[in-house]
């Protein structure tokens, strides 16, 4: 339980460390070409805020939202909403967001941090699968059928 605990502890920890560095590292590398669209990545950003807050808000309401990669006591699998498109959609919008922040910013460091955002939830997803495949019989048909982060456009479900 304690071993379970931290490791939970160190995937929060390493994704606010990511998150936090996106939005307080001043910008550097400077991409000329990106600065006339400046304006464009805010409002990429907020589209990333908005369906982070909508994925969050239908685990909520299904009383499965948890900061951890360890599923809930008594979590339900959602694969219904947001969860019908991707299996992740709350890593989807804070990819979104981060993107929207490199592109704010015209930095390649905040690119490169993007990068590492995007694997690190690759990472942390595939952990938490693992999980969840455990605590649900049928995750494994979900996976199947429904991307990790981007909706497929000849997804049938």
């Amino acid at each position: 339980m304690k071993s379970t605990m931290f490791k939970d502890l160190s995937w929060m920890t390493l994704q606010l460390v990511l998150l936090a560095a996106l939005l307080w590292m001043p910008a550097f590398g400077l991409l000329p070409f990106l600065v006339p669209i400046r304006a464009l990545g805010l409002l990429v950003c907020s589209a990333g805020l908005v369906l982070s807050a909508a994925a969050s808000w239908q685990l909520q309401a299904g009383r499965s939202l948890t900061p951890m990669p360890s599923p809930r006591r008594g979590a339900a699998l959602i694969t219904r909403g947001l969860y019908r498109r991707v299996r992740h959609p709350v890593y989807s919008g804070l990819l979104i967001w981060a993107f929207g922040i490199a592109i704010a910013t015209a930095s390649v460091l905040h690119f490169v941090l993007f990068g590492l955002l995007g694997a690190f939830f690759n990472a942390k997803a595939a952990h938490e699968e693992r999980l969840l495949t455990q605590k649900f019989s049928d995750y494994p048909e979900y996976v199947a059928h429904t991307p990790r982060f981007l909706p497929s456009p000849t997804q049938s479900r």
